[in-house]
């Protein structure tokens, strides 16, 4: 339950959603500060090796990906295995690759809980230190402050026991986070219970931002990123300009993996060729020794300083939603990092399938196995693979020795053609009538706060192996170049004055009813995104079906957890938005379809 002030406006900004009026749901400005991150692998790399150095059978190991990989509800996009402090195995799904800082969600707390530890071992708080004695120049006037609010300790924001009742959804519409949170209160004595709220990792940023006068990047970068090797650190951070903790920052797969395995080392790291203690020991095990009791969606689980725990002994995991997760086996002295667009929001079937391969010890060895080719190629081949929408790839049939040899002593190689629907609509454009469609995921535009006005125009052009699409709405163009061999060609889009690297897959081909439809994949590749678009065409119409993954309908799920719907004005905007007349409104708005007429100069 939140307070009553936080109420009304979340139900305002549901009334401002369900009017289409999304780019004016904050009463502040979108400001821009993600820059357009560097392609390019880590420039410090773990070390590597081969699976049965490090006593781990090829063969295993590629049943493992091969169940991640045909499992339909993770939508996997990276995996990085590490055994011994060495990467033997990574997979990405194109269009992923695994050389960008992907949005990790809420495994950013786990982050911010290092930068805790670090000030603690540094003496500038306890961890029974009081928020209200830390934060105290922007506690309220004393008639004004709540009692349970004056008993929260760093501990309880941590453990996720302060009880605060100001939550992620109240951030949409305050611009002072830490104001809103001091004067709000707590829903019950803080240590009492288990409250999963985001707004505790955001104080703890805001507390590490008011003793060291510096930011979680800031603060974090001598002490953890440059030691780690983890480069071009970016956090999203709130309008006050303090990094939001609980979640927005970006990571790449192998960072992620490096940060797993600095736990599984008791926070030592060799930096230099020399070894340091990047995070005490102590901080270390403490913050794994998960004493507090929950579940986590449907499953019970146990909670430390930030940290899960995870359903094989000993082992816990840093969890970020839609599939961000590290899992870390001390047992098998392994860490498992993977990036995914889960349709699950916190727990998915990653977790049953790591279990099922990592939860005993009987396919590993202490020593090197004997070197197996045969078996590290086929792991290889299959690792090398790996495609998100298996759909967009057309199938080759393989040719003959004979065929092989005829085509190249006696044939001349064949000019590639476009098929006769792609000559069709080559060059067609279209105007597209009211919509609230946009190019950007639904569930993206939320989190960042950064909406585009509906597409106003589409435009189509196609060459052999690829397409390009070109959306015009009232703020510009977007050019979405778009692979139809199975090969992701990549784009850059500003959104908003900040720079998204998208892949690009789509299909050509026809319904039931014989109409061509142009499947279109646009993965933001920094998130865990994809708007999905379906262009059907009817001679000079066109109707487009906006999906996204992961889904709306799952996100929306998340949004309602964290509203809450225990107050009487929750429960009221529950129910409104199940009544059909609502409901309508809100998918025409979150699963937006748009038609349009085709330009009559595109066909002259």
């Amino acid at each position: 339950m939140m307070d009553l002030v936080a109420q009304i406006k979340t139900v305002d900004m549901m009334i401002k959603s369900l009017r289409g009026d999304l780019r004016n749901i904050t009463p502040y400005p979108f400001v821009p500060e993600k820059p357009r991150y560097p392609a390019e692998p880590p420039r410090h790399p773990l070390p590597r090796s081969t699976p049965e150095a490090q006593g781990v059978p090829s063969a295993y190991l590629e049943l493992f990906f091969r169940e991640l990989d045909q499992c339909p509800d993770i939508s996997v996009h990276s995996v990085v295995v590490l055994r011994h402090g060495k990467l033997i195995a990574q997979a990405h799904w194109k269009p992923y690759s695994g050389i960008y800082a992907q949005m990790v969600y809420s495994l950013s707390k786990t982050v911010t809980a290092m930068a805790v530890g670090m000030a603690v071992e540094e003496k500038l708080f306890s961890l029974d230190d009081r928020i209200c004695d830390l934060l105290s120049d922007r506690m309220p006037p004393s008639p004004f402050r709540k009692h349970k609010m004056e008993g929260m300790t760093i501990r309880h924001l941590l453990n996720m026991t302060a009880g605060l009742r100001i939550n992620e959804v109240s951030t949409i519409f305050e611009k002072d986070w830490v104001k809103a949170c001091l004067n709000s209160d707590c829903a019950y004595e803080p240590g009492s219970e288990f409250t999963y709220n985001s707004m505790n990792s955001y104080l703890l940023s805001a507390l590490i931002h008011k003793t060291t006068g510096q930011g979680l990047v800031e603060y974090l970068t001598p002490r953890l990123f440059q030691p780690l090797g983890i480069e071009n650190v970016v956090w999203e951070k709130c309008p006050m300009g303090i990094e939001k903790g609980g979640w927005g920052l970006f990571l790449r797969p192998e960072d992620m993996a490096k940060l797993g395995q600095l736990y599984l080392q008791k926070g030592r790291w060799t930096v230099n060729g020399e070894s340091r203690q990047l995070l005490s020991q102590k901080w270390v095990e403490e913050s794994t020794d998960a004493g507090i009791q929950t579940v986590m969606g449907e499953h019970q689980t146990t909670y430390g300083y930030h940290v899960w725990g995870f359903p094989i002994p000993g082992s816990y995991q840093f969890n970020g939603v839609f599939g961000q997760y590290v899992v870390v086996i001390p047992n098998l002295d392994m860490v498992i990092a993977i990036t995914s667009g889960s349709h699950s929001l916190f727990v998915d079937e990653s977790a049953s399938i790591i279990q099922k391969y990592f939860g005993n010890d009987q396919n590993f060895s202490s020593d090197p196995l004997p070197q197996n080719i045969n078996g590290l190629r086929s792991l290889k081949q299959t690792l090398t693979s790996f495609a998100l929408f298996p759909d967009t790839i057309p199938e080759r049939r393989e040719k003959t020795l004979l065929q092989k040899i005829s085509q190249t002593l006696f044939a001349r190689q064949p000019v590639p053609k476009l098929s006769p629907d792609a000559a069709r609509l080559n060059g067609r454009s279209y105007t597209l009538k009211n919509s609230y469609g946009t190019i950007l995921p639904f569930i993206f535009s939320v989190v960042r706060n950064s909406f585009l006005p509906p597409i106003q125009r589409v435009s189509f052009a196609f060459a052999p192996g690829f397409c390009t699409v070109e959306f015009t709405d009232e703020t510009g163009k977007q050019i979405i170049r778009a692979g139809l061999d199975g090969e992701p060609r990549r784009s850059v889009l500003n959104i908003n004055g900040e720079y998204y690297v998208t892949g690009n897959v789509a299909r050509l081909t026809r319904d039931e009813d014989g109409r061509p439809v142009l499947k279109l994949y646009i993965s933001f590749l920094e998130t865990p995104n994809t708007r999905v678009m379906k262009f059907i065409f009817s001679g000079d119409r066109i109707l487009i079906r906006f999906q996204e993954i992961p889904s709306v309908d799952n996100a929306s799920k998340l949004l309602m957890n964290l509203v809450g719907g225990s107050s009487g004005l929750e429960k009221l905007l529950v129910e409104k938005l199940n009544e059909e007349r609502l409901a309508g409104y809100a998918r025409r708005i979150t699963v937006p379809k748009a038609r349009g007429t085709l330009d009559l100069e595109s066909t002259l």
